[in-house]
């Protein structure tokens, strides 16, 4: 990129007015001869919320340690892009094969497809145990404890997890005794 809208990149993102969107409605008859109106997305329409983003962040730091507001912002502006890059072409397939509902199988594809297959291995396991976990459940209970744990041998990864309550769970994939890769998922 050279000129013009390249050197104003860094300025969206380090501004402190609110980041706003535009957007497109979708009209669910084709009868209507309204035109699509472009309408605004607000900052907390389009990141996930500030309060969860800073949670996660504090269990990968000692109970001490402090987060700057500009790094929370940070990282949750880049999860939240990142949530919105995946979901846009699990979409785009499911359009592509005409269905409505985005699936974990599309998740995993689209992750797959993008270049984050690393992590794609322990999706998949973590997507089988929950789900066996949940059959035939309609709450979660204290019966997640050790629901997710996987172990491999002979110096394979290993894919653990952790429940920090009833909707989070921290998972953990490496070398066994290494931690490379952590991630929640919640």
């Amino acid at each position: 990129m050279e000129g013009g809208e390249g050197e104003d990149m860094g300025a969206t993102f380090l501004t402190s007015e609110p980041y706003m969107v535009e957007g497109h409605s979708v009209h669910q008859h084709d009868d209507e001869d309204k035109d699509d109106v472009p309408h605004l997305l607000r900052e907390q329409d389009r990141f996930l919320p500030i309060a969860n983003v800073a949670r996660i962040m504090k269990k990968g730091i000692p109970k001490t340690g402090k987060i700057a507001k500009d790094a929370r912002e940070c990282v949750q502006e880049c999860v939240s892009e990142f949530i919105s890059f995946v979901t846009s072409e699990a979409s785009d397939r499911c359009h592509q094969e005409k269905r409505k509902t985005i699936n974990g199988e599309d998740i995993l594809w689209a992750m797959n497809a993008l270049g984050f297959e690393n992590y794609v291995e322990p999706l998949k396991i973590y997507l089988q145990k929950f789900r066996e976990s949940t059959k035939g459940e309609k709450t979660i209970e204290g019966s997640l404890e050790n629901a997710y744990e996987v172990e491999f041998t002979n110096n394979m990864p290993a894919f653990t997890t952790e429940p920090v309550n009833q909707t989070e769970i921290v998972c953990t994939y490496g070398p066994a005794g290494q931690v490379t890769q952590q991630f929640t998922l919640g």
